[in-house]
């Protein structure tokens, strides 16, 4: 039996801090299984959160800058870690902080200098996940079913309400996984106008009531229509959703967009028979959010441990790294697309 201990390390776009996940996998008669020992959201630093708001309108130096920066702090937060959970771990597998993430244009960038975490943890660090898989003609995303394939195998279905909800299918040997909709992006923004940093077991959309035309218009946007697989950069989110958000009750507005990700959810699922439906993300502690969902899907819902809502991706991150450092496939052609699976990521050593 093979046993690595890794780290994993996540930067969502909902900024809500960096998620890190300390586990043991294992592989035994050709399968992959793993531990959850511990897992912390270590909130940013002020400058760095701040500077990951404005990163997309920032000079190349400065975001130059900002990526060695965010890379020293994600190195000595992941020491400090270690140091007070007495660990040692063999890799760490971080997704760094997506700044533009383009596929067609044949670029996705996540800064969070590899080299800078590597020399400041003093842990060899595999980053830069997506960048391959965009050369060989892929999505860039989703990354995470390698782990869903591996790592959460009893699961038809499994769900991440993040900053983006995005999905994976599992159909005997088949899998398609692709963003739905944008999510806590936009949930958080809405929140934002009455004084709240995100609707707190969703509260906010339990009192609204349907916007029947912006639901509609939210459904006209070409996305939607389009079939897997598909990936959806924040960019877009900002510029398409957020920066169109229209002038109604943000109560209401909370509870149609709500609405809204569980209509597209049920869309993909129309029809099925998946009985495993797990759902993940901050989006698994909003109340208004996951009744939406099984409203729509007209089932009940499988809501994990915190540990695995809050770590699922950096538990797959963590998991995709020691992959890499095999040398073995951890992105699948077959969700993005791409001409080829890929082993990717880069290496850095202390």
């Amino acid at each position: 039996m093979n046993e690595l201990k890794g780290i994993g390390i996540m930067s969502g776009s909902s900024l809500d801090g960096l998620d890190i996940s300390f586990c043991e996998y294992r592989l035994l008669d050709s399968k992959w299984d793993f531990t959850f020992l511990i897992g912390e959201t270590i909130p940013f630093d002020l400058d760095i959160f701040e500077g990951l708001q404005n990163a997309r309108q920032l000079s190349g130096l400065a975001l130059t800058e900002l990526d060695i920066q965010l890379g020293i702090w994600i190195g000595r937060t992941v020491q400090d870690f270690c140091t007070r959970h007495q660990i040692d771990p063999d890799i760490i597998g971080s997704h760094g902080h997506t700044v533009f993430h383009q596929p067609a244009g044949q670029y996705s960038l996540q800064i969070g200098n590899g080299q800078a975490i590597a020399t400041h943890a003093s842990i060899p660090t595999i980053c830069n996940f997506r960048s391959k898989d965009v050369i060989y003609g892929g999505a860039g995303a989703p990354l995470v079913p390698i782990g869903d394939l591996a790592l959460f195998s009893e699961y038809d279905v499994l769900v991440n309400l993040g900053g983006i909800a995005n999905l994976t299918i599992k159909n005997g040997v088949e899998i398609k996984a692709f963003d739905i909709a944008p999510c806590n992006q936009v949930l958080n923004k809405i929140a934002n106008l009455v004084g709240l940093t995100y609707d707190h077991d969703g509260a906010l959309a339990l009192s609204g009531s349907m916007l029947n035309s912006w639901y509609e218009a939210l459904s006209a946007i070409p996305y939607f229509k389009l079939k897997g697989p598909k990936s959806m950069s924040n960019e877009w989110v900002a510029e398409e959703i957020i920066a169109k958000l229209p002038n109604f009750a943000p109560k209401d507005m909370a509870y149609t967009f709500c609405q809204f990700v569980g209509g597209q959810l049920s869309q993909q699922l129309a029809d099925s028979q998946y009985e495993k439906i797990l759902i993940t993300g901050g989006g698994a502690y909003n109340k208004g959010l996951v009744k939406a969902i099984e409203d729509s899907l007209g089932r009940n819902v499988i809501i994990p441990s915190p540990n695995i809502i809050d770590f699922k991706e950096a538990i797959i991150f963590g998991f995709m790294a020691i992959l890499k450092q095999r040398n073995e496939t951890n992105v699948l052609k077959i969700v993005t697309g791409a001409s080829r699976d890929t082993s990717a990521g880069i290496l850095y050593l202390p």
